[in-house]
């Protein structure tokens, strides 16, 4: 009874200890936090700036709790032995602080948080400066790691020996108190500001590392709340659907070159006939249509953009203007892409400085034909690329019929146009494709960029299986369209609704989409326009 009475009392000691020495570890790692502070924008509204001072410390006080919780705390119950709960947690908070301090260091620099592309980056711009200068930067950060970890042990002792000093103390339940309102505070302001779209505070997201600020989406939804707020944001939106300040991409892109990559020929044309598609299947067996429905665009210029870009149509008016290539596009040219416009009929107009033809061997093709016949030249083409191993894919960019006015002209059956791939380009599995999605996709077999296709396309990358599930939102001119499994409605440019069923076409007057799926899937759609930019 009395060795497990003494076995209660040292561990509640090292646990005594451990809320001690994490207390002055959030010292420690507030004070690194104000080096992002430092580094972001002044914010724009009273509101904004109190959020930023609350987030700092709630968030910068939950990282070292939460790192105690899960890598201290059971060391305290399991092994509570004393000099080696101290080096353990000495390991732990100077490994943690390095990573801060290495983080915020480079935020200041690029803007982004570390991550394995970043890395990579960092030691390219290093070794630009002059050789050898990432080795340096390796040792530099070795040696502030020594100096951290001599300092964490030098407060862990201390923190062990005044523990009975500091136990009398009572400012470090007040202090603990203000931590967890302002994380809890910060949490509920930025519920508010996602749902009404406030977006001082919603701007400032990825500001902390490993920050997840709370969202209102469905939640709010469920119960009602801001039911009212939200619908003037969507109504927001709607509108500056209509004019686009073009912001693309939304900052410079980080992307890293992948390896051992399959060449890719894609074929586009205007549109495919039952005829013709049994043609091409004739001639390329290898060929497999797709299982997932792709839909195309209103007409082709729309449709090729789309395509190409990876960017909803509504960017195509402000992109074109500016001449601006995709994002992607001076990332790929290692790859040497080539784009052969072919057809005896200009359908769209495609800008002089994506012309450039290769100056090697390609590993991206993109054969934009628009003839109503498919030439010998074209199939000889494709079956060379096939024996080739490339991966190959074909898709129309319109249907065959024309588009209606009427609002089931969107139904998805009448959108669906015909897709084929060979064999070694398996799309994970989707609820739907939009030609938003295709070059992203393919894209990401050549460069890995650190937001994804997120950091230049409005796309999804197909790769990657439920990245497109019902409801979908997209754009078709003035026009945006939310697509579920059962309903479609179509949005019109002044924010009328009007839904019907995907399998009879009636009406459903009582139907219309959740609002945090209109507001949300305008909000992704809009990420490229700097008048809704986070």
């Amino acid at each position: 009874m009395r060795q497990r009475r003494q076995r209660r009392d040292k561990i509640a000691r090292l646990i005594s200890w451990g809320h001690w020495f994490t207390f002055f570890n959030i010292l420690l790692a507030l004070a690194i936090g104000t080096l992002y502070i430092e580094a972001a924008d002044t914010p724009s509204t009273v509101l904004a700036g109190v959020y930023m001072i609350m987030s700092w410390l709630g968030h910068f006080a939950f990282l070292p709790f939460i790192v105690f919780i899960i890598l201290i705390f059971p060391f305290c119950l399991l092994i509570p032995y004393t000099r080696f709960l101290r080096g353990i947690a000495t390991l732990v908070a100077s490994f943690g602080l390095i990573a801060l301090v290495a983080d915020a260091l480079f935020f200041r620099q690029y803007g982004y948080h570390l991550n394995t592309y970043s890395l990579s980056q960092l030691a390219v711009d290093a070794e630009s400066a002059f050789a050898g200068a990432s080795f340096v930067l390796l040792l530099g950060m070795l040696l502030v790691f020594v100096v951290l970890l001599v300092f964490e042990l030098v407060l862990a002792n201390i923190a062990w020996k005044r523990l009975d000093r500091l136990k009398q103390r009572h400012w470090g339940a007040a202090f603990s108190a203000v931590f967890v309102l302002c994380f809890l505070t910060s949490h509920s302001v930025h519920i508010w500001a996602d749902a009404v779209f406030y977006d001082p505070i919603t701007k400032q997201d990825d500001l902390f590392p490993l920050s997840y600020p709370t969202t209102a989406r469905t939640l709010m939804s469920k119960h009602g709340w801001l039911v009212e707020e939200r619908l003037q944001a969507t109504d927001r939106l709607l509108r500056e659907t209509a004019s686009i300040e073009l912001k693309y991409p939304q900052r410079p892109l980080m992307c890293a070159r992948e390896t051992n990559a399959v060449n890719s020929h894609v074929v586009l044309f205007n549109h495919l006939t039952p005829a013709q598609q049994q043609q091409l299947l004739a001639a390329l067996p290898e060929l497999q249509p797709l299982a997932t429905p792709v839909l195309g665009q209103t007409n082709t210029q729309a449709g090729w953009f789309e395509l190409f870009y990876g960017l909803a149509d509504i960017y195509a008016g402000p992109v074109l203007e500016q001449q601006q290539p995709p994002a992607f596009w001076q990332q790929l040219n290692d790859y040497q892409v080539a784009l052969n416009v072919r057809g005896d009929h200009a359908a769209f107009a495609v800008p002089e400085f994506l012309h450039a033809a290769p100056r090697g061997s390609y590993r991206v093709r993109i054969d934009i034909k628009l003839s109503s016949t498919i030439e010998p030249e074209l199939i000889a083409s494709l079956q060379q690329a096939i024996a080739a191993g490339e991966q190959v894919f074909v898709t129309a960019l319109t249907p065959n019929h024309a588009i209606g006015n009427s609002i089931e002209a969107f139904a998805m059956s009448e959108m669906t146009v015909p897709a084929f791939s060979t064999s070694n380009l398996q799309f994970a599995e989707q609820d739907v494709i939009l030609l938003t999605d295709i070059m992203p996709s393919l894209v990401t077999q050549y460069i890995n960029c650190s937001d994804g296709v997120k950091a230049f396309a409005t796309g999804k990358n197909l790769f990657d299986a439920g990245e497109r599930r019902f409801p979908v939102l997209t754009s078709f001119g003035r026009e945006l369209v939310v697509y579920d499994a059962s309903t479609t409605t179509v949005i019109n440019a002044n924010g009328s609704m009007r839904s019907f069923d995907n399998s009879t076409l009636q009406p459903q007057p009582s139907f219309s989409p959740a609002t945090p799926v209109l507001v949300d899937g305008l909000k992704h759609l809009q990420r490229f326009n700097a008048q809704t930019v986070q």
